[in-house]
């Protein structure tokens, strides 16, 4: 399946997408200018970006308010989707990869749970094409790149090359199967757990 066109995400932006709340707010002082890019990020594609997972995955934003923190910890965001940390060092470009990665998961948890499906490998059903969508497939492939290089006790590795071993709509239909049998996961402020963060060195970034 070819890309959304931008006349039609755009129309999906005027008539069904509607960013959800959110807030920035640097874990200290001297995170202030990260939280800040991450703002402008978000105020000045917070729609596109919305309105493009919305239309890859049929699903919809929660309306809660999402509390982001800027720090210099890798990038989680918690079960429920209502918190969410991002990290200050990255580079313009991988900042606006991140906080899309971070919205995924936001989404990706109003998913159920199937065998053989973590929270990356959900993600990965859309991910790679929502990048594409809003910034092209050289984009999606340079950020691709560099999420496969990510240390840790998660293999990214192999979560991207099983998403990206299947076509677009293969990937699409998967997600039709899980939105069939879903029973969105509800944001619960007391919920503690998070989900498994991914670090990675700022000096891979772009």
């Amino acid at each position: 399946m070819r890309p959304i066109p931008l006349i039609a995400l755009g129309l999906w932006t005027v008539l069904c997408a509607a960013a959800p709340p959110v807030s920035f707010a640097p874990r200290e002082a001297r995170f202030a200018h990260g939280a800040d890019e991450y703002r402008r990020i978000w105020d000045r594609e917070g729609a596109r970006i919305v309105a493009a997972m919305e239309a890859a995955t049929g699903l919809e934003f929660p309306g809660a308010r999402i509390e982001v923190i800027i720090g210099d910890g890798p990038p989680m965001t918690a079960y429920g989707g209502r918190t969410m940390r991002l990290r200050a060092g990255y580079s313009p470009l991988y900042k606006k990869a991140t906080l899309v990665h971070e919205m995924g998961h936001v989404l990706a948890f109003r998913l159920p749970r199937a065998a053989g499906l973590d929270d990356h490998r959900t993600l990965y059903l859309f991910l790679y094409d929502v990048w594409t969508d809003l910034y092209g497939r050289d984009f999606a492939d340079r950020m691709v790149s560099i999420e496969r290089r990510i240390v840790g006790r998660y293999d990214y590795d192999a979560a991207w090359t099983w998403a990206l071993a299947m076509t677009r709509e293969e990937r699409r239909a998967r997600l039709r199967a899980l939105r069939q049998t879903s029973h969105p996961v509800e944001a619960n402020a007391d919920w503690p757990q998070e989900a498994q963060p991914h670090p990675i060195s700022t000096s891979s970034c772009a």
